[in-house]
């Protein structure tokens, strides 16, 4: 029986391993692997479906605790493996209709699925209003107080010289800063946290060199992200009046997330 839980549960582990080197993405990866897993299940005894997906969904479970995993992500997989081989089995001499229709869930599940819940669940608790912490960045060689600025919208777009996907959304964020470049009540910046043997010098270097027309504010430490009480970068903070109206990541321009949407948290709080 060990034999053939190794046998069956590792191919599979191969299989996936293979899918992600072939694809990019888990839109193509998910659905590539789990339609895969769907047909070939058709062909399985129930106990060689079990040792399929055995060792593949215990690794999920595993990374359900580590904690640089993306947890959208995990739960994804860990639910639809086991489910997928389950129903190639049992539906293998249901009618085609029926067959159809769960690689379709599939697919959407692939397209839709895994940026929109990496969305909520990354902000689940975004939206609480909070007093805000001193906020104190330098730009241009003066110090400025974000949280004492009243009356507007201040969107901060923080970011670190080794974030390859800050600098990825810097274009989009360039477009944000252009659309409300002429309303006095939003105010928009991008905030350098320095990491380890940083320095301002260079985080200008690195910014500078792209010629973007948005400001951007520098900190001396990383003080106040962890007042907030973040790590990852790219992250962003909305502020009113004093106060955090949104402190999590905001979809600037991802392609089918329906969730978060910038420029909706800014008009909102522009009609308040």
């Amino acid at each position: 029986m060990i034999k053939k839980l190794l046998i069956y549960g590792l191919s599979t582990v191969v299989f996936y391993l293979l899918i992600t080197i072939l694809f990019n993405g888990h839109e193509y990866i998910f659905p590539i692997f789990m339609i895969c897993s769907f047909v070939i299940s058709f062909f399985l005894s129930k106990t060689q479906v079990i040792f399929s997906f055995s060792i593949l969904t215990f690794i999920w479970f595993i990374h359900f605790f580590r904690e640089a995993s993306i947890l959208s992500n995990i739960i994804i997989y860990f639910i639809f493996t086991p489910l997928t081989f389950y129903l190639g089995y049992y539906l293998k001499n249901k009618s085609l209709l029926i067959r159809v229709i769960y690689p379709i869930i599939l697919i959407l599940v692939g397209v839709f699925g895994f940026n929109n819940f990496w969305f909520i669940i990354i902000n689940r608790n975004a939206s609480e209003i909070a007093i805000s912490p001193k906020i104190e960045f330098s730009i241009k060689n003066n110090k400025v107080r974000i949280d004492t600025i009243q009356d507007k919208v201040i969107v901060l777009d923080f970011w670190t010289t080794s974030c390859g996907k800050c600098f990825e959304k810097f274009p989009d964020f360039e477009k944000l800063y252009y659309k409300y470049q002429n309303n006095s009540n939003v105010l928009l910046y991008a905030v350098n946290i320095p990491v380890r043997r940083d320095t301002v010098g260079y985080a200008k270097k690195r910014i500078e060199k792209y010629n973007y027309n948005f400001p951007v504010l520098y900190s001396d430490s990383d003080t106040v992200p962890k007042q907030l009480g973040f790590d990852k970068y790219p992250h962003m903070v909305i502020l009113k009046n004093g106060k955090i109206r949104f402190n999590g990541y905001l979809n600037l321009n991802e392609k089918n997330v329906f969730f978060y949407d910038i420029e909706n948290e800014i008009e909102k709080l522009i009609k308040e």
